[in-house]
């Protein structure tokens, strides 16, 4: 099997993983801590997944009456909790991409109001790849003395992420993607001196005393600290730039096929390893198919949990098929695959591979 579904979860872990032995919470914050550039481990909460981090840290902050920025990249749990508090009294607004997907930053600052509260953006598109400038948002909502909240679940492991350098007040995580850690674990980083005015959200929401029923078991986080401790091992640096080359690679050959569209944006330096296509006569789901049923290949079809972001780019109904490396990843798994897509589409040229 050659798994190319990474954006969605991670299936081969560091040797150790999953047999790691349990962990302390209070252990578990300080190692997330040191990783993603956090000044202590009391500023991190965890949780069981990253979609509920950033239900807790929205519904910490907003209140009825504010007014929220998000964009089109923000995944549909997140934009079920905005359009809940939406129907509660809260007013959203959502900035668009341009026609590569990118962020359309320059919308921000003109729907800015009085009562604007935060600024809500993903740190990576999980449809195109993109990865947003974070120190470009969060100066912006310094400015204004607005929060960012940050969704990183796409972006931490995957590229290299401190907190207080990209000027996020909010910073949320997963385990189970480019961390290469156990599902069922999550979290949020808070800037120095919000937790007073985060819990009082919570109690004001009736959700304070969730906080001791979410945290995860001490297995997971032993699971989570030895996929951390891996990570530190082989540097982030280590850890993200083989991916990247296999997605740059990949990229580069498939975007040669007249009968393939791809989406994203690989003009710039900062992406995480995503790569999403649509090809000509064939809808997501028998691309998918054909890869798995002929050659064993785990790709994903449909929306990727961001349909917002497909309607932004005028995607048509049954959405992208996205190939997501990861670190375990070969040079052969990307051959395989563009021979794949090649006897898909008929093709016989063998330039056209990595």
């Amino acid at each position: 099997m050659i798994y190319l579904n990474n954006a969605a979860t991670t299936v081969i872990k560091p040797e150790g993983v999953k047999t790691a032995p349990p962990a302390s919470a209070d252990m578990a914050k300080a190692m997330v801590a040191q990783f993603l550039g956090v000044k202590s481990r009391e500023n991190v909460m965890l949780t069981q997944g990253g979609a509920q981090a950033m239900e807790l840290a929205l519904r910490g902050f907003i209140k009825k009456g504010d007014h929220v920025i998000a964009t089109a990249w923000e995944h549909d749990t997140t934009w079920a909790v905005l359009e809940e508090l939406e129907k509660a009294g809260v007013q959203v607004s959502c900035i668009g991409v341009n026609p590569y997907g990118g962020l359309r930053y320059e919308e921000i600052e003109p729907l800015i109001q009085e009562n604007t509260r935060a600024i809500v953006c993903a740190h990576g598109c999980a449809v195109t790849g993109n990865i947003a400038d974070l120190e470009q948002v969060g100066g912006l909502a310094r400015r204004h003395k607005l929060l960012l909240i940050a969704d990183g679940c796409q972006a931490v492991g995957a590229t290299s992420v401190n907190v207080e350098s990209l000027g996020a007040d909010v910073y949320c995580f997963t385990a189970h993607k480019k961390i290469m850690g156990p599902y069922g674990v999550g979290g949020l980083c808070l800037k120095e001196g919000l937790r007073p005015e985060w819990e009082a959200g919570l109690e004001a929401a009736g959700l304070l005393g969730r906080l001791t029923e979410i945290e995860p078991s001490e297995e997971k986080l032993g699971q989570l600290c030895a996929a951390l401790a891996f990570i530190k091992e082989k540097g982030i640096y280590g850890i993200s730039i083989f991916p990247h080359r296999l997605a740059k690679r990949f990229f580069e050959s498939v975007s040669s096929m007249d009968a393939v569209k791809v989406y994203g944006d690989f003009g710039t330096g900062s992406r995480i390893p995503t790569v999403s296509i649509a090809v000509e006569g064939f809808t997501s789901t028998q691309v998918k198919e054909h890869m798995a049923k002929k050659y064993g290949i785990v790709v994903k079809d449909g929306f990727h949990g961001a349909a917002r972001m497909h309607q932004a780019l005028r995607i048509e109904a049954e959405g992208l098929c996205r190939f997501s490396f990861g670190y375990f990843n070969t040079r052969r798994d990307v051959n395989d695959t563009i021979w794949a897509l090649m006897d898909l589409l008929g093709l016989d040229d063998l330039y056209l591979l990595a």
